[in-house]
């Protein structure tokens, strides 16, 4: 069926390659010369790219393993691994799957069959396709006997077979070729390592998994429809539900290109989040007994002088200046000026205490930048932040497996559901109030459902990654769009993609499509003094606006001690920053960036909340003017 050559090459055939070529030319017909170890060796080490550094990689990585492995060893891995149709990953789970057997049981023409589907599994299948499915069969068995490892006779007895295999599962959660496979792949390695590749591959498990496969189709329309070029950027979606179902998971744009999930981010750096960041420290300020309504200088520009480190340039988006607003303005319109301050006066420190309690499983940095999302994260921990505010504080792990089982039935494992409080209500039900403002008048106005949701949009530095991070009360949602290998700003139809533009209008037409026939939720009132608290002003505020104060009212302007500024957070695209809480001149107005520069000193007391008492942050040594590179 594949590689009839396969114990005599050296891990490459050239005679194959020479005849595909010569196949290819002489009948317009497309014909494969790589073999069964290049095969494994793409499955397993590489992607699908069709170039040819991926290819010669390829034949030298195969040579490589024909030398080291044992041919039967090979082939044992390649059949262990390989798609049949059906879900089945693997030949004995292909037996059970198509047949009720073992793959040890299976006659001639059940073989046949099977290793004739491996080259198109769907459009060779039996279920849909079976005339297709019993030539490709009859020419396996001919070739079969043409190399002697099948009497002709035994070879023309299987021919006459009927194709006959047991009943599909009726299951509408099935998983077949092309669905989801980036999820597939990250439960196959989950099964892996609890239960070992032997098991896996040998017991034919029975895997129940969390994906809804409407919403799944959901999702990859929605990345489909906004990002409809080949060379649009890469893009990534996870939808969970109120129990840390996954119900939904786009690990990129086309799997065969790039099969690197950016969902989970196994094996990378993450990405940075942006302005998705900002309610953590938001929630860190709130649970320091700093409310939502607290007030600050909202310069263009300012320069914060870090002891131990580089002075700490921030800017907002646009260069504007907002005169002085409340953290929970701030939050809506992304005012970078006005976080930075929020982070010193809490301490960096509490800042990454509340994102690990919120779902940050990776080890976070202590610099005042993290409050601008300066450090890496995936978007499945993302997911896991946002749904712990949505569930007004209680943290559930995202999970995608429900239960294994053999096919006899017996339970090898099941999914125990388990939840912790990590923030007090009151501080994430106030969270959860200041971000249903954003998509009402804020930048993720795009985003906006019919229904109660809150939402947060970020952007980084240059434009390099977009973030939409939204949830209802019962279901949250991430999208990301970037290009995964470099931070070079991305682009649409010729436009640069901001928070509030393609990832806002993926995460409207995948939630739209998710939430249909579920009734709307009304998220959990929020603590009055909390989200209110219009007086308070931190020290370090206090300092600023006494400084942008004596600037008015100086006869020559203020210049900042170092001249570059850099943006974190350009969701204005839309033009929703623009736009003041009343409609007219107050608080939001933006002001002139001539004379709105700032530069004010961290204080370095040490600050006691009800996270555990951290110092100001000191030692950061991040050279951005924002960390948002």
């Amino acid at each position: 069926a594949e590689d009839q050559r396969f114990y005599d090459h050296g891990g490459i055939d050239p005679t194959g390659i020479a005849r595909a070529l010569w196949n290819n030319v002489t009948d317009d017909s497309t014909q494969g010369g790589s073999t069964l170890t290049q095969q494994l060796v793409k499955n397993t080490y590489l992607t699908s790219d069709r170039t040819l550094t991926r290819k010669v990689r390829e034949a030298v990585l195969a040579v490589k393993l024909d030398r080291t492995e044992d041919k039967d060893v090979i082939l044992e891995r390649y059949l262990n691994t390989v798609y049949f149709g059906r879900g089945a990953y693997g030949i004995e789970a292909a037996a059970r799957t198509w047949f009720d057997t073992t793959a040890a049981d299976l006659t001639p023409e059940q073989a046949a069959l099977l290793t004739g589907m491996l080259r198109a599994p769907e459009s060779l299948g039996p279920d849909d396709h079976p005339e297709a499915a019993r030539q490709r069969r009859d020419a396996v068995l001919d070739a079969m006997a043409a190399m002697g490892t099948l009497d002709t006779d035994e070879a023309e007895r299987a021919k006459g077979t009927p194709v006959e295999v047991t009943a599909a599962d009726p299951s509408p959660t099935v998983l077949r070729a092309g669905v989801a496979p980036h999820f597939v792949e990250h439960v196959r390695g989950l099964l892996v390592e609890r239960f070992g590749e032997q098991a896996l591959y040998d017991r034919g498990l029975v895997v129940h998994t969390t994906l809804d496969l409407a919403d799944q189709r959901a999702a990859e329309a929605a990345v489909a429809t906004h990002l409809d070029d080949p060379e649009d950027p890469q893009a990534a979606v996870v939808g969970v539900d109120r129990f840390g179902a996954v119900r939904a998971w786009v690990g990129g744009r086309d799997f065969d290109a790039l099969q690197v999930d950016l969902v989970s981010d196994a094996g990378g750096g993450g990405r940075q989040p942006g302005s998705t960041f900002k309610p953590v420290t938001l929630a860190a300020n709130l649970e320091a007994g700093n409310g939502a309504g607290q007030r600050f200088p909202a310069p263009a520009e300012m320069t914060f002088d870090i002891p131990g480190s580089e002075p700490w340039e921030v800017s907002n988006a646009g260069g504007g200046g907002y005169g002085t607003l409340s953290l929970a303005d701030a939050t809506v319109r992304s005012v970078n000026t006005v976080y930075a301050q929020a982070v010193l006066q809490v301490g960096a420190d509490a800042v990454v205490d509340m994102a690990n309690r919120l779902g940050i499983t990776r080890d976070l940095q202590p610099h005042p930048s993290i409050a601008l999302g300066a450090q890496e994260v995936s978007v499945l921990e993302m997911a896991t932040l946002y749904s712990t505010l949505a569930r007004s504080g209680t943290r559930i792990a995202p999970f995608v497996m429900t239960k294994v089982e053999t096919r006899s039935g017996d339970v090898l494992w099941e999914h125990e559901l388990e939840g912790e409080e990590v923030v007090d209500p009151s501080v994430a039900d106030t969270v959860n109030a200041v971000l249903q403002e954003s998509p009402r008048r804020g930048t993720a106005r795009r985003a906006a459902l019919e229904r109660p949701m809150a939402a947060k949009t970020g952007t980084t530095q240059n434009n390099a990654d977009a973030w939409l991070a939204g949830y209802t009360p019962d279901y949250t949602a991430i999208v990301w769009v970037g290009n995964p290998d470099t931070n070079e700003t991305v682009e649409v139809d010729g436009e640069q993609v901001q928070g509030g533009t393609v990832p806002a209008m993926i995460w409207h037409d995948f939630m739209v499509e998710a939430l249909e026939g579920v009734p709307a939720t009304e998220f959990a009132e929020p603590d009055g003094d909390l989200l209110r608290n219009p007086n308070r002003r931190s020290p370090a505020a206090e300092e600023a606006q006494e400084r942008i104060e004596a600037d008015a009212s100086s006869t020559t302007s203020t210049t900042s001690t170092t001249s570059s500024t850099t943006t974190t957070e350009p969701d204005e695209g839309d033009g929703a920053d623009d736009e003041d809480e009343d409609g007219g001149g107050g608080d939001g107005e933006p002001t002139s960036t001539t004379s709105s520069s700032t530069t004010t000193t961290a204080p370095t007391t040490t600050t006691t909340t009800t996270a555990p008492a951290t110092t100001e942050a000191s030692t950061s040594a991040d050279g951005d003017a924002d960390g948002g590179g």
